[in-house]
């Protein structure tokens, strides 16, 4: 029997068209993070400053759209926590 996900328009929107793709050149930490149990892997991309300060962050994803859309959200929610501090 299947299983029908209704996600959020939110959702939806970062699965679709995804923030922040792609990988950093010379990061200053990568991080991976898969679930075996359904082959979701995605890797993070993090460029720190020497005050510490996350400058930019990328990620790939390998997964289903709710993986993507996570992945995207999560970078737009740190873009959006930096600002606040840092601006």
């Amino acid at each position: 029997m299947s299983q029908i996900i209704d996600y959020s328009e939110e959702v939806m929107e970062h699965f679709t068209n995804p923030r922040n793709v792609g990988e950093i050149e010379n990061a200053s930490g990568v991080g991976t993070v898969g679930n075996a149990k359904c082959g979701d892997i995605m890797r993070i991309y993090l460029d720190v400053d020497d005050n510490q300060i996350i400058r930019d962050c990328k990620f790939k994803t390998f997964g289903c759209g709710a993986a993507v859309a996570t992945s995207s959200m999560a970078t737009v929610t740190e873009q959006k926590y930096n600002a606040m501090l840092y601006t």
